[in-house]
């Protein structure tokens, strides 16, 4: 999700990716890296991290792949921030939620979250759950990666970000 948000938003917006069960040490997988290919990506050497409080509370939009992910947060941190979304909930939301006002890609980024949250409140989008590739075949790896990619253009386009 990291590199092809990285892509779409480019200076508009720091990117990072954390897991909430990072296996340090392990790079992406090379079924990730062909899947990728498909949309003109090249992964660099990835490096996994863990997710922590800070960089959840520190950040402006935080999209989680998972119902378990937005869980993991919940618990961590005693409440549900408003700022947190699954990837694929975040572009249902933008469908219909009023675009995020700024006068450059990085002000719309930055209030996306609250616009999310408005659409959210005022007409819930479940947390629909991306399907986790690992140890699977290609063809999963090459549907989820589409997923992110449609959900990832459908937010840059909402958002003006591109």
């Amino acid at each position: 999700m990291q590199y092809f948000a990285q892509r779409a938003w480019g200076d508009a917006a720091e990117v990072s990716s954390a897991g909430t069960w990072a296996e340090i040490g392990f790079d992406a997988t090379p079924e990730l890296r062909r899947a990728a290919s498909e949309y003109g990506l090249v992964i660099p050497r990835h490096r996994p991290t863990q997710l922590d409080d800070a960089a959840v509370k520190q950040s402006d939009l935080v999209l989680v792949a998972s119902q378990e992910h937005a869980d993991w947060i919940t618990r961590r941190l005693g409440y549900a921030p408003p700022h947190v979304f699954g990837l694929l909930q975040a572009a249902e939301l933008a469908e219909r939620a009023v675009r995020p006002v700024g006068e450059t890609h990085a002000q719309r980024l930055g209030a996306a979250a609250s616009a999310l949250a408005m659409e959210h409140q005022a007409r819930p989008a479940p947390l629909r759950t991306l399907d986790d590739p690992w140890a699977q075949s290609d063809a999963v790896y090459e549907r989820v990666v589409g997923e992110i990619v449609r959900a990832i253009d459908a937010l840059t386009e909402w958002a003006g970000a591109n």
